[in-house]
């Protein structure tokens, strides 16, 4: 018999569809990008445990991170608010002030039960909260399941560490993955030594998958998965150059399906832009609470809810994105729209390289499969054979990665998906060009005023 619970007398009801209070497990991948799932047309990579949520509930396709470094998007996810909100947690490693509201401690004050495992903010110190604001610590989803109360409800975090490096090096040559089947994005070059460490990725984007099944099996063995809301998706892009941390859609687009049984009507796409700030509200939303003022995101229950694909919302036509600091600084902000990908980087002649006397280390990832030494990360760029491979060789894609970048960048992305020909290098644009940035420029410059960046006054 599924568990049966008592609605919270302080709940509001119409918050919840099914009469039910229900459940919340998010299932967070680290460093995975849009489009690295079989349901998104990857012909590689076998994901059928996020295609199963995606099938019998929704999948955004258009999803973005705000952050494209994991301590500030887990900090968006969890405060719902844009990170250049968050004081220090704005960047890699840092903490957010103690007084910003979490929606786990909304759901805790409520009585739900919440806890994480393996990733939640880290590597931030929690120097002000002194906890993880995802709640307290469990070796795993089942060790968690047996310390709480099956009377009351629960939300719960599950950090994977996967795709995140580092990989074992050429461990796909010896899988059942097709690396001649892999698309090399355009940004890298198309050799044998990119194809594998893409494979590598794509064996974890596989293990991420199966740890996900683990969790809906347990869900289902405790006849509770019809009244959990899952959420799957991932922090920011792949540890690939011109990937993770930058503002291109191979660092801040990621892959997002959410399934709440009968309460959303499943086998649906959904083409509204969506920002993973919007999780916090939807949360709190449906399970029957308000979400605070500071909270910048806005719940996605009207999309979930209505039996609509494609585009729901006309005024979700846009996303915000931005950076301050990963491992170097390389402060920037992005307006992304269906056409158009607009970025100003603020100061990029000042920005540090991370090199170490223009040193270009060799490593032996089979021995040494996460180089941590000074240098190691130049260029915000993690170490890896990728990598490796372009600094000592040159070619057409190294400029992509490895050379300063203007103080505004443009795409076309009807012509230009991949993001690499910025329409405003050339000072003798056409004037429809320059007409595109102004409106844009305008149009981001209100919102992040709107948004209270500390970076527009």
């Amino acid at each position: 018999m599924p568990l049966v619970r008592k609605i919270l007398p302080f709940l509001i009801i119409v918050g919840s569809l099914s009469g039910a209070t229900p459940n919340v497990v998010i299932i967070m991948g680290d460093d995975w990008s849009w489009p690295h799932a079989s349901i998104l047309g990857d012909k590689t990579v076998k994901t059928p445990n996020f295609d199963r949520i995606a099938r019998e509930g929704v999948l955004f396709e258009y999803a973005f991170t705000p952050a494209p470094s994991c301590t500030p998007s887990r900090h968006a996810v969890v405060s719902g608010q844009y990170h250049w909100r968050l004081g220090e947690g704005v960047n890699l490693g840092g903490s957010i002030p103690k007084k910003t509201s979490v929606y786990p401690d909304f759901l805790a004050q409520r009585g739900y039960q919440t806890g994480f495992c393996r990733k939640g903010t880290s590597p931030s110190k929690l120097t002000f909260r002194g906890n993880d604001p995802f709640g307290k610590r469990f070796k795993n989803f089942n060790e968690f399941i047996g310390h709480i109360d099956p009377a009351a409800p629960f939300c719960f975090w599950y950090g994977a560490g996967e795709p995140h490096r580092p990989y074992k090096w050429q461990g796909s040559l010896k899988s059942s993955l097709d690396l001649t089947s892999i698309e090399v994005p355009s940004y890298l070059p198309n050799n044998e030594t990119i194809r594998t460490d893409l494979g590598d990725y794509y064996l974890k984007v596989q293990k991420l998958d199966e740890l996900a099944g683990q969790i809906l099996q347990k869900l289902t063995d405790l006849r509770e998965l019809e009244n959990t809301i899952v959420i799957m998706t991932g922090d920011n892009g792949m540890p690939f150059p011109r990937a993770k941390a930058t503002l291109y859609d191979s660092g801040t687009r990621v892959p997002l399906a959410i399934r709440w049984g009968k309460n959303i009507p499943p086998g649906r796409s959904i083409s509204d832009f969506v920002s993973l700030t919007d999780l916090a509200p939807t949360i709190l939303e449906a399970c029957g609470l308000p979400s605070p003022d500071s909270m910048t995101g806005r719940s996605l229950l009207p999309l979930l809810i209505s039996e609509k694909s494609g585009l729901i919302d006309s005024s979700r036509d846009f996303v915000l994105t931005g950076m301050e600091r990963h491992v170097y600084p390389n402060p920037s902000r992005a307006l992304r729209t269906k056409d158009y990908l607009y970025i100003i980087n603020y100061d990029p002649a000042e920005w540090p390289t991370g090199l170490v006397s223009n040193k270009k280390p060799i490593y032996d990832f089979l021995k040494s499969p996460w180089p941590t030494e000074k240098g190691a990360f130049s260029y915000n760029i993690d170490p890896s054979p990728s990598k490796q491979w372009m600094r000592h060789h040159s070619s057409p894609q190294n400029s992509y990665s490895f050379q300063k970048r203007p103080s505004e960048e443009l795409y076309d992305l009807k012509k230009d998906p991949h993001q690499l020909l910025n329409l405003l290098l050339n000072e003798k644009r056409p004037p429809e060009i320059e007409t595109i940035r102004r409106t844009l420029n305008k149009r981001l410059s209100r919102l992040l005023r709107e948004s209270r960046d500390p970076r527009t006054p």
